[in-house]
């Protein structure tokens, strides 16, 4: 290539001989392909290598699987779709980047900064983060305004295997994230959310769980053991001895009145984690949010039964009667609905909702 046509190809995708920064502008695939050419040879120490810098670029939706982004600058960059599969981007910096719906398969983001960044649906299937800052940051404008919201996110994601060992997760939102067996021993998650997640297969031996929402977690014995979860939120203890008893004589008395004597059986945001109600007559009690982590539900008559947004994790339902229950939003993973008794009830037309 002569010196003309090279650097007039230097000029289209804005590197100058000083440095390869770029900011605010939407790139190709194979813009971002030439940049990581000068990238490599900088990470080689050759002559002419050039760190990729790219500030607050739009990069969505781009297949860049292998391509090595190691120790490159990539703050507020938007990677929104993305396929990032057997790409290293082991040091980068990707503060505040939004990495929602990317495919991060087999992805190398160790050491990596992504304090503030978005992972929402994104996939991250065997994806190594070990020792990831992923606390919270912010960008403040003028007169100290946050430009966006500083707290990690995984909500709705996809962790199947993903290596998070030693991660800085103070703040994170894991709402609704899937974790699969997901390695986050020693990881700090003070003050991070676990709404709707399930950490049963999850190793978190050493793990900080300070002040972490987990008021609708499913959570096995060897979290509970080796995990701080001091002063973590929890969901409601569970009724016991003559306080049962109690509730479920008032339940009974406000289903034979038709709602006119006794009272609701309320199991609402309580933890009923292993927990036996099994052959009891529960017909439209409420379990909306309820904790039920192998719970024994068999032959219990749940008749229009609210169990929205429940956790039943390994919960044994074996002949239970679930016609009109409302199970929608709920997490059934591990829990076989297969021999419950389901569809409408004889005389009404609500069926089982899922």
């Amino acid at each position: 290539m002569s010196a003309l046509k090279s650097a007039t190809a230097h000029r289209k995708i804005g590197i100058t001989t000083q440095s390869a920064e770029i900011s605010g502008r939407r790139l190709s695939a194979a813009a971002v392909a030439r940049l990581a050419q000068y990238h490599e040879r900088y990470l080689r120490g050759m002559k002419g290598g050039r760190r990729i810098v790219l500030k607050a670029c739009d990069l969505g939706g781009l297949d860049l699987a292998g391509i090595n982004l190691s120790d490159a600058d990539l703050p507020a960059c938007d990677f929104t779709d993305t396929i990032f599969r057997d790409a290293n981007l082991a040091r980068a910096n990707l503060f505040g980047a939004f990495l929602n719906r990317t495919d991060l398969t087999n992805a190398n983001l160790e050491r990596a900064d992504l304090r503030g960044a978005k992972f929402e649906a994104a996939i991250l299937t065997h994806t190594n983060l070990k020792g990831a800052d992923m606390r919270r940051g912010e960008v403040q404008g003028d007169e100290g305004r946050i430009l966006f919201d500083p707290s990690c996110s995984f909500k709705d994601a996809a962790l199947l295997k993903a290596d998070m060992d030693t991660c800085k997760l103070t703040g994170a939102d894991f709402q609704g994230a899937r974790l699969d067996r997901v390695n986050l021993t020693g990881a700090d998650l003070r003050d991070s959310s676990f709404d709707g997640a399930n950490l049963s297969s999850v190793e978190m031996q050493g793990a900080n769980l300070l002040d972490a929402n987990l008021t609708r977690t499913a959570i096995d014995e060897a979290t509970e053991g080796s995990a701080n979860l001091l002063r973590s939120r929890r969901a409601g203890r569970p009724p016991q001895g003559d306080v049962l008893a109690e509730i479920l004589v008032q339940h009974k008395l406000w289903i034979e009145s038709d709602k006119v004597e006794g009272e609701r059986a309320d199991f609402s945001e309580t933890d009923l984690t292993r927990f036996n109600l099994a052959g009891h007559f529960l017909p439209g009690a409420d379990f909306t949010r309820a904790v039920m982590v192998e719970t024994d539900l068999r032959e219990t008559f749940l008749v229009g039964a609210d169990m929205k947004e429940a956790i039943l994790v390994d919960a044994l339902l074996e002949g239970a009667d679930l016609r009109g229950t409302d199970l929608r939003g709920a997490i059934t993973s591990g829990t076989l609905l297969q021999g419950t008794k389901q569809g409408a009830l004889d005389d009404e037309r609500i069926v089982t909702r899922l």
